[in-house]
């Protein structure tokens, strides 16, 4: 059976998190999240919330339970991805997923190895958090513009595979 290449307008409901003290305090500010909201349109995704949490487990997983239960359906962690304090976002999105796809989090990070070596030092995490249409699929991404579009230019053509997965009849 083939595969769709595309999603319809407005079919994917998309959730943006920005994991970041210092965008919540105001002494830097969000340029990556109209960047991804962009990227996301193009593809014909609806961007129909955004966050700015603090950088902690309790706040994140607060925030992610919160975006699900409205029905988020594709998720976008901005930051937290490092291994410095506070760097905590692959361990909570890994409480909430079911299933993880590493051959994403692996094809961003060699995707970044050709503008950064700091690539290698992200800890990208990928997974859905069911295996049917109840999924959604949830990403952590570097907070950086570069870093977090390069994760989208990947994760866009997967999208209209993955969520045929997750939402084929059975």
């Amino acid at each position: 059976m083939p595969q769709p290449t595309t999603l319809a307008p407005g079919e994917i409901r998309a959730h943006i998190v920005v994991f970041s003290d210092r965008v919540l305090v105001g002494t830097k500010e969000d340029h990556t999240t109209p960047a991804c909201a962009q990227a996301l349109a193009a593809a014909n995704i609806t961007v129909a919330s955004s966050s700015v949490v603090a950088e902690s487990h309790e706040a994140l997983y607060a925030d992610l339970r919160s975006a699900l239960a409205a029905g988020a359906r594709l998720i976008l962690v901005l930051g937290g991805t490092g291994f410095g304090v506070g760097n905590v976002a692959p361990e909570v999105v890994r409480e909430l997923i079911e299933v993880e796809i590493p051959g994403i989090a692996e094809q961003i990070r060699a995707h970044g190895l050709a503008s950064t070596p700091l690539s290698s030092l992200s800890r990208e995490v990928v997974g859905v958090t069911a295996r049917d249409s109840s999924g959604a699929l949830l990403l952590t991404s570097p907070g950086s513009k570069g870093g977090a579009l390069d994760a989208l230019e990947i994760l866009i053509p997967l999208l209209p595979a993955i969520y045929h997965q997750l939402d084929e009849e059975r």
